[in-house]
């Protein structure tokens, strides 16, 4: 497994790229509104209206903990939601500062068997966080800053 930098042949974000770019856009706009209204309705996933909790449940408040400044309280809420900002952040850096202007892509080079590998231990660390998520109940608990 290596990493590789590709020249492209068009400057169009990737799936992961422009997937970074929606997220980040919405959370700009949501967090920050969520803040001086009350007309906005929660971020809650389905499994919530079932009466539990999913992998990213208080992945919102560990985002606006950590962004005023509160990273021990942002990994209490949900750990994993600020390892996937920082891959989110990758991919729209990725795209601002190498695909526009340079033509070029940083790629994750691996083998089936390795890609098998590392979608084996994303699950893994999902049903862990999940565990962990559902364990700690920080779900639960509103965001105090």
């Amino acid at each position: 497994m290596r990493l590789r930098v590709e020249t492209l042949k068009n400057r169009f974000p990737s799936p992961w790229e422009m997937y970074s770019l929606f997220l980040l856009t919405g959370a700009a706009i949501y967090i920050p509104l969520s803040f001086v209204t009350t007309w906005l309705p929660p971020v809650h996933s389905p499994l919530r209206y079932v009466g539990t909790a999913c992998p990213f449940c208080g992945g919102t408040r560990a985002v606006t903990a950590l962004f005023v400044g509160q990273p021990l309280l942002a990994l209490k809420y949900n750990p994993l939601a600020v390892g996937f900002l920082a891959f989110l952040v990758w991919g729209a850096f990725s795209w601002f500062a190498l695909v526009l202007p340079r033509r070029k892509r940083v790629v994750l080079v691996a083998t089936k068997q390795q890609r098998r590998m590392l979608w084996a231990a994303f699950v893994l660390v999902c049903l862990a966080n999940w565990a962990y998520v559902v364990w700690a109940g920080m779900y639960e608990v509103p965001l105090i800053l």
